[in-house]
């Protein structure tokens, strides 16, 4: 077997843990072979299972002066140059980064506003070796390498199962999450730390990239939001919408569109009539029969449902549907200050483009010393009397009220 003059390790993917010097095995060692150490590395010799020596950084000779505790296993005749049978383990002090972390599952969590909810929560870590003899002891054992990838999926559990824990304990609703992010990761560090520590592992970043319901539950939020933008304002988007609907109605081209839809009301209408006597009889004896009888009803035609209907109920519903069948008249009003659709007296918004329209302005001028509205071509305020033409105190000419300036000579106008 050949043996050994340096012994290094280059880590050319990154990702390597640790690596054994040789992979396979013991191998022969000469005394006063080179050790390189790289600065993000720590070397550990070993001989016969047992941990011996650790060497930092730098370029070392291997002599019995920094192998005191392998110099006393062996017997060194001819002058210290007799070959050795050892291994040794480096060890990767650099710092991993980016590696991900989330959910496999969806985590259950009460929620005080949306009651249950299924949280995914996803982030990234970074972790280095802090105790290199404890995390091969604990973690590789007499493993030949070992890499990110092994311990990845075993520190991502660590990591959800401690956040699943402080999420418990310190979220009360979801819709206090935002302001949270910061306090979570940290608690959650704190706890996933002392764990890492148990293996010779440190914990130097924990970020919590989102915490989110499923797609179902954030549409229904949505929804919720909308809502509430509308909820000062409720009846006007009510009386919007109803102007949308008539204005649908008016402008359907199809006149046989327009009666069947009123002839499908008056059905509906007549069926709403018929709901009081079905609940009625519901609540008598017979009422799995009753029910047997809507569900019939509501499978026949419309002929024959027409048919079987009482005729005041028949009456009622052609009448509604006769109603709904004539055209219906666009709404009048002022012109929308956007699309010059009419808009009628009491809107808000207009029905067709949406835009807000300025609240109706008073029709006439402000008395001269009341300040009362007053129709143009009143002598006398309605409120307190007084006369609204004065004279000019230059050229005497009468002035309507509420002007400030003689339109004939441009003197002020003193108020009365």
């Amino acid at each position: 077997m050949a043996l050994i003059d340096v012994i290094e390790f280059h880590d050319e993917s990154g990702e390597q843990i640790v690596q054994r010097f040789p992979e396979n095995g013991e191998a022969d060692v000469r005394m006063g072979s080179q050790l390189v150490v790289r600065e993000s590395q720590v070397c550990i010799f070993y001989r016969g299972g047992q941990a011996l020596d650790t060497f930092g950084p730098g370029r070392h000779t291997l002599a019995t002066a920094n192998l005191p505790l392998l110099g006393g296993l062996l017997k060194l005749p001819f002058g210290g140059d007799t070959p050795f049978k050892a291994e040794c383990f480096f060890v990767n002090l650099k710092t991993f980064i980016n590696k991900k972390w989330g959910t496999k599952e969806p985590i259950t969590f009460r929620d005080s506003v949306l009651k249950v909810v299924r949280l995914r929560a996803f982030g990234i870590m970074s972790y280095k070796i802090s105790d290199p003899q404890l995390f091969l002891n604990k973690v590789v054992g007499t493993a030949g390498q070992y890499n990110t990838s092994q311990v990845n999926d075993f520190m991502r559990n660590m990591v959800v199962g401690r956040l699943t824990d402080v999420l418990g304990e310190n979220l009360k609703t979801l819709l206090d999450l935002a302001a949270l992010y910061d306090e979570i990761g940290i608690a959650s560090k704190a706890r996933v730390g002392e764990d890492f520590g148990k293996y010779g592992l440190e914990l130097e970043d924990l970020v919590i990239n989102a915490i989110t319901p499923p797609p179902e539950v954030q549409a229904k939020i949505d929804e919720r939001s909308g809502l509430g933008l509308f909820e000062d304002a409720m009846p006007a988007l009510q009386q919007q919408q109803a102007a949308y609907a008539m204005r649908d109605v008016a402008n359907n081209p199809g006149a046989g569109g327009v009666a069947a839809q009123g002839m499908g009301m008056g059905m509906g209408l007549g069926m709403g009539f018929m709901m009081p006597g079905m609940i009625g009889g519901a609540m008598q004896p017979g009422m799995g029969q009753m029910q047997q009888q809507q569900q019939q009803q509501q499978q026949m035609p419309p002929q024959q449902m027409q048919q079987q209907m009482p005729p005041q109920q028949v009456a009622a519903g052609a009448a509604a549907g006769a109603a709904a069948a004539q055209p219906v008249q666009a709404p009048a009003g002022t012109p929308c200050t956007n699309c010059q659709q009419p808009v009628p007296d009491g809107f808000k918004f207009c029905p067709a483009c949406g835009s807000p329209q300025a609240p109706p302005q008073p029709q006439g001028v402000p008395c001269i010393k009341c300040q009362a509205v007053v129709a143009p071509g009143t002598k006398f305020c309605p409120e307190c009397g007084s006369p609204q033409e004065v004279t000019c105190s230059k050229c005497n000419q009468p002035v309507a009220g509420g002007a400030k300036f003689c339109n004939n000579c441009g003197t002020p106008v003193q108020s009365a």
